[in-house]
């Protein structure tokens, strides 16, 4: 799996299961993508995830905040960066079919409004299935607003980050 593209055989992922209402397509949404050292980390979370539970869903996309569904063919707007840092306590949560970090949804009230968009889960997407392992704190210190678009075509299932734009917190240094 490369860094900007996926491809995940024979796995659904969480768009494909728990939300959209699609047999086959693709859909788009904006993401808040985290810095490449905390995607490392979970990463290795969400591999000692797959290996206890098997379940490929720990395979899918890339650990993403997502914000709601959009049109991809629109450019990046300028929004406001949720205040950083924002600290994780690591506990994982099982909703709505999804296993994630959790944020307090406040966190991402004003980002979701500029963009126009909703999404039931305000955290860090790890996978659809239940299993619970003990996780350290994690802390996000940057984010990127990007299009994530998810295409599924029978067992296949493809994605895609489209564009990102950095965003800069207003925190003080």
């Amino acid at each position: 799996m490369c860094k900007e593209k996926g491809c995940i055989f024979s796995t659904f992922s969480l768009v494909e299961l728990c939300l959209l209402d699609y047999p086959y397509g693709m859909e788009s949404y904006y993401i808040l993508r985290l810095g490449k050292d905390l995607r490392t980390k979970l990463m290795k979370l969400r591999t000692q995830l797959f290996e206890i539970s098997g379940k490929g869903s720990f395979c899918c996309l890339e650990p993403c905040i997502i914000l709601g569904p959009c049109d991809c063919s629109s450019t990046l707007p300028f929004v406001p960066c949720p205040r950083l840092p924002i600290t994780i306590d690591g506990t994982l949560r099982y909703e709505e079919g999804q296993l994630f970090l959790p944020l307090d949804p406040t966190i991402l009230s004003d980002i979701r409004t500029a963009l126009g968009t909703e999404y039931p889960i305000s955290g860090i997407h790890l996978g659809t299935d239940h299993v619970s392992v003990p996780s350290e704190s994690f802390t996000i210190r940057s984010v990127s607003l990007a299009v994530l678009t998810v295409e599924r075509r029978e067992d296949l299932t493809l994605w895609n980050v489209l564009s990102e734009r950095h965003l800069d917190s207003d925190r003080e240094n």
